[in-house]
């Protein structure tokens, strides 16, 4: 049994982010997992304010839903963030979120080591752009820094061609290996 948490950084309820996260949820729901599933932009979440009070406590200063967050992350075995690709780069809603995950590392000499144990990380990002590699290194960029938090990759999803709201309802080979995904993770 698997514990799972989703946090979904698309403005857009049942648009192509949420909608291959929800599959791999529903693949997960197969066996007797624990999931949860946030909407990003349905949540007071503010900027990091760069006063490290986190450094120093195992907590952030500001206090608002990331609050909710942390103890979520703290609990998983595996983490789902989903973004659509905006001008290069995730979405504002999932980089408050990258941003605020600081106190989920401890730094010693300029090493980062997880303060809260390590979690398995699933990307999910959709694009208009039709070729997957276009933002490659940007994804990797992203999971090498996520790593240091504890969140370590185990799965990027790329759903390409993204121009509608729905677009990823009709592509059948990125719903397949959503659900697909969502069965092995509820395994593990």
């Amino acid at each position: 049994m698997s514990k799972i948490v989703a946090f979904i950084g698309s403005p857009r309820k049942n648009g192509n982010v949420d909608t291959i996260v929800q599959q791999i949820i529903d693949g997960a729901t197969t066996s007797s997992s624990t999931i949860k599933k946030f909407y990003l932009n349905d949540m007071n979440i503010k900027g990091c304010q760069g006063c490290l009070y986190c450094r120093k406590v195992h907590d952030c200063a500001v206090k608002d839903d990331m609050q909710i967050i942390y103890n979520e992350i703290k609990d998983a075995d595996y983490v789902i963030i989903g973004s659509p690709v905006y001008i290069c780069q995730v979405s504002a809603q999932t980089k408050l979120l990258l941003d605020r995950l600081y106190p989920l590392t401890e730094i010693d000499k300029s090493k980062h080591t997880p303060r809260f144990g390590k979690k398995k990380l699933i990307m999910v990002y959709t694009q208009a752009a039709p070729f997957s590699f276009l933002f490659k290194k940007y994804f990797k960029y992203t999971a090498k820094h996520l790593k240091g938090m504890g969140l370590e990759h185990f799965k990027i999803l790329i759903a390409t061609k993204a121009f509608e709201k729905n677009s990823s309802k009709s592509n059948k080979k990125i719903l397949d290996s959503a659900y697909k995904l969502g069965i092995k993770i509820s395994r593990n």
